[in-house]
């Protein structure tokens, strides 16, 4: 199975921090967001290849960014990190550039965040997904995390029913303004590209506003819900801080892994 690390933000709110750093690169505890976010797809023995999304425009600083951005990774994990650039459209939009770049059109693959810090376990995501579809038909699984009622109003947020012994997502909407429920979307979801690759939208827009509703609305659209020891979204200086005071407190670990490829 192929993962794919959507890491094309801007950092705009990380300045002037990203003016030096590009945003994956940005160090918790020394070791590279990004670095974060591989090693943990790495803890399943599923994902064959990982390929990392990064803005690919033409400015100057963009472009000194993508090039400090594909050394890193080429040099760390020996080649073996496939890179492609997008056009900073979103995550459906840069996550469809991915597909094409890679003729990528079957199969299921995982998408991850390269902001996000957090221990999802992508490995029972994966067995979930699998056991989801073959009992429901579900086309998708989004891994779901509690949250408090007011973190709700600024993430993607499931409303879920029992189908089957299986979660199933009847409602998803992005940043509610009266927030449903209080299970979140945690950066990680399954798609399989059989069913909804045609469905990805070129355009400069976000798969949580529009591929995950429709999903949902089908009924096609599964939810993992577990219990995680930790979730930060570093898209703040004040999340960037907060990030690194718990790894120096060691109440979040860094790679590598025990298990760790």
């Amino acid at each position: 199975m192929k993962a794919i690390i959507l890491a094309a933000g801007k950092g705009t709110r990380l300045r002037p921090l990203t003016y030096g750093i590009p945003k994956p690169l940005l160090p918790v505890k020394g070791t590279p967001i990004i670095d974060w976010v591989i090693a943990n797809l790495k803890l399943c023995n599923e994902v064959d290849e990982i390929i990392v999304a990064i803005a690919g425009n033409s400015d100057e600083l963009s472009q000194i960014q993508a090039f400090c951005i594909e050394k890193y990774l080429k040099e760390k994990y020996n080649g073996k990190i496939r890179v492609v650039r997008t056009e900073q459209k979103e995550t459906a939009g840069d996550l469809k550039k991915v597909l094409q770049e890679c003729s990528l059109a079957s199969g299921p693959v995982i998408v991850a965040y390269g902001d996000n810090l957090s221990d999802v376990n992508v490995a029972d995501l994966f067995e979930y997904h699998k056991k989801c579809r073959a009992a429901l038909g579900t086309s998708a699984t989004v891994a779901l995390f509690e949250v408090s009622e007011e973190s709700a109003k600024r993430l993607g947020i499931a409303t879920v029913r029992n189908n089957k012994g299986f979660t199933l997502i009847e409602k998803f909407v992005e940043k509610p303004q009266h927030p449903e429920s209080r299970l979140a979307n945690a950066a990680y979801y399954i798609l399989e590209l059989d069913d909804v690759g045609h469905l990805i939208e070129e355009r400069e827009i976000k798969i949580e506003q529009s591929l995950f509703p429709l999903l949902a609305r089908n009924g096609k659209l599964a939810g993992f819900a577990e219990k995680i020891t930790f979730w930060i979204d570093i898209g703040t200086l004040e999340a960037y801080e907060e990030a690194n005071k718990f790894a120096h407190d060691n109440l979040i670990i860094p790679p590598p892994y025990p298990n760790e490829k």
